[in-house]
């Protein structure tokens, strides 16, 4: 499926990109589209909040998150910190 006028957004670095002409819809590169799939999931286009959500289904359902400090995600050895180049990050500090 191709959309028009695909730019690349500043901070998606290589994970997606996004269409303008389509109310803001993100197409994940494969390695994305795995770990979204993987939280449930379907189909190759999402809207920004789609993706937050899976990715936060992603990482509550594989208890990446710090027990006693839930803001921090520890992600390396898996997929998501192979894609982010982390082992980990806090979710009160964006990049």
């Amino acid at each position: 499926m191709s959309f028009p006028n695909p730019t690349q957004h500043p901070g998606a670095g290589n994970s997606c990109r996004i269409t303008l002409g389509q109310a803001n819809q993100v197409i994940p590169k494969v390695p994305l589209l795995r770990i979204l799939q993987a939280a449930g999931a379907q189909g190759d286009t999402f809207t920004l909040k789609e993706v937050m959500h899976f990715l936060g289904q992603y990482i509550l359902g594989r208890q990446l998150y710090d027990k006693r400090q839930q803001h921090l995600v520890h992600c390396g050895g898996d997929q998501l910190g192979e894609l982010l180049g982390l082992q980990s990050f806090s979710l009160r500090d964006p990049r």
